[in-house]
């Protein structure tokens, strides 16, 4: 990806280059109720894995998350015009009205990411006692139903008038009310120690204390966006928003036309480094009951509240849209182009535009406080009474996370038919559509092995990145970790 283009320029090809090529890693809802699963504490601090375990750096877990309501059939067109390269939205091949009907009034991307750099887990202190090192990245977009349709309309539109196809009085009623674009990303290390103990038969708690490291951070929000149509040349923009970044270099800027005189503006961003770019804490709670020796034996109902905690990023450059007027020439190396372009090409192109149709102000450095996406999960799992190591679980989980809060529920199936194999199957109910999921794990004295998804992918596109056409909701988890004897109970 090129990198001189303004911030919201960057975001969005970073969320993406994300979407298309990164792997992640993340503890499997779909392994929550499983008792030889050693990482779901990360999701419940009170859960006590049966083993001890050391984790081999990286390979501990590797996997791939992303979310959407909208797939990459929704965005890439296969089409014939392009020597069999995918042809992005825009191209003007693409028919307005089918790509339009496919969009929600609130299209949002989602992308997490967790490596695992260091992890431990042993029986200490009358409990059980966890240390992890973890990255975590974070990449949120939301793009509302409008600013498709000015990025699909504007250049087709100014091309068709240019050649006498559009009445003049159409083109001079044409205009756009656009708000509710963000896009943010975050990306930061925790050190976390984690401790968990029964208080009675029926009670265990347990709660993480994190210290955090923030590595990077960018926010970009446009709150209210006029569009109108100016002339054969452009169109007029008035708008409001701001952005954020904390990476370590500096805005570059440009001069610009705003209200009919030339003004500095935020032309891109440069100098970005690897290094710590804020601090902040956190802390995971969570909490156990099982029921035992009553008409309700072999019920466990569980509660956590994970990620509650901040980062201060230091010196964060900001920038503002002030609402003055400026003009936008439309997306011109979009729509028109029938050549041999690949998707990175397109996109790039399209990022290129971007670079034009915004114009923000650089303010004066800021320190700013985020969040870091809180989350609470409540789950209730019955063993059945025929045959105790077959269990139906249920798991909620609400994310609390400005606009890009969501909520999920999954039905879990979990079977250990050997004491050293378990697997679960399950089914999620999201925001984002109905996912299916498996998990498998074996774990024995020496070495636990583990591998799983949240979601099988199906409907693939047959382009270079195989993603599904329909709901870009991908994930995929597997790890090597070195594992003690089980605990004596």
């Amino acid at each position: 990806m090129r990198h001189n283009g303004i911030l919201i320029r960057c975001l969005l090809a970073v969320v993406f280059f994300v979407i298309l090529q990164s792997v992640t890693a993340q503890s499997l809802r779909t392994g929550y109720f499983m008792d030889g699963n050693m990482f779901r504490y990360r999701m419940n601090p009170a859960y006590m894995s049966e083993r001890g375990h050391f984790s081999i750096p990286i390979l501990g877990g590797v996997g791939l998350t992303t979310e959407s309501n909208l797939g990459f059939g929704d965005l890439f067109y296969d089409s014939h015009l392009n020597n069999g390269e995918y042809l992005f939205f825009m191209h003007n091949s693409v028919d307005t009205k089918d790509f339009l009907a496919r969009l929600e009034q609130s299209n949002d991307f989602h992308f997490n990411a967790d490596f695992t750099l260091l992890s431990a887990g042993f029986k200490a202190y009358g409990g059980y006692t966890t240390i992890d090192v973890t990255m975590h990245s974070r990449v949120s977009m939301n793009m509302p139903y409008d600013l498709f349709r000015f990025m699909k309309v504007a250049n087709p539109m100014l091309d068709a008038f240019a050649n006498g196809r559009i009445p003049a009085e159409e083109m001079g009623a044409s205009s756009f009310d656009i708000g509710g674009v963000m896009m943010n990303t975050r990306n930061y290390i925790d050190l976390s120690l984690g401790h968990s103990r029964t208080v009675n038969k029926n009670l265990t708690l347990g709660a993480r204390a994190k210290v955090l490291w923030g590595l990077g951070y960018a926010n970009a929000e446009i709150d209210q966006m006029n569009i109108k149509y100016d002339n054969i040349d452009s169109w007029s923009i008035q708008a409001h928003g701001s952005a954020n970044v904390a990476l370590g270099g500096e805005f570059k800027s440009q001069q610009r036309l705003i209200n009919g005189v030339n003004s500095e503006v935020v032309n891109g961003y440069r100098g970005a480094e690897l290094g710590i770019q804020g601090i902040g804490f956190g802390v995971d709670l969570g909490a156990i009951y099982e029921f035992k020796g009553n008409v309700l034996d072999g019920l466990t109902l569980s509660a956590s509240v994970n990620d509650l905690g901040f980062i201060r990023w230091k010196d964060a450059k900001s920038a503002e849209i002030a609402g003055g007027e400026y003009s936008f020439g439309g997306f011109n190396r979009m729509g028109i182009i029938m050549g041999t372009e690949s998707i990175d090409e397109q996109i790039d192109n399209l990022t290129e535009d971007l670079g034009d149709f915004i114009a923000m102000h650089e303010k004066e450095d800021e320190n700013t406080t985020t969040g870091i996406g809180a989350k609470l999960n409540i789950g209730a799992e019955y063993a059945m009474p025929f045959y105790k190591k077959l269990s139906v679980g249920a798991l909620y989980t609400h994310c609390f996370d400005d606009i890009y809060s969501y909520d999920q529920t999954s039905l879990v199936l979990t079977v250990s038919p050997l004491k050293v194999f378990d697997l679960a199957l399950s089914s999620t109910f999201s925001d984002y559509g109905t996912r299916f999921g498996a998990m498998a794990n074996l774990h024995f004295t020496g070495i636990s092995l583990f591998v799983g998804t949240d979601c099988f992918m199906s409907d693939l596109s047959d382009s270079d990145y195989p993603l599904p056409n329909e709901n870009m909701n991908a994930n995929i988890t597997l790890g090597v970790n070195i594992s003690f004897s089980k605990f004596k109970k």
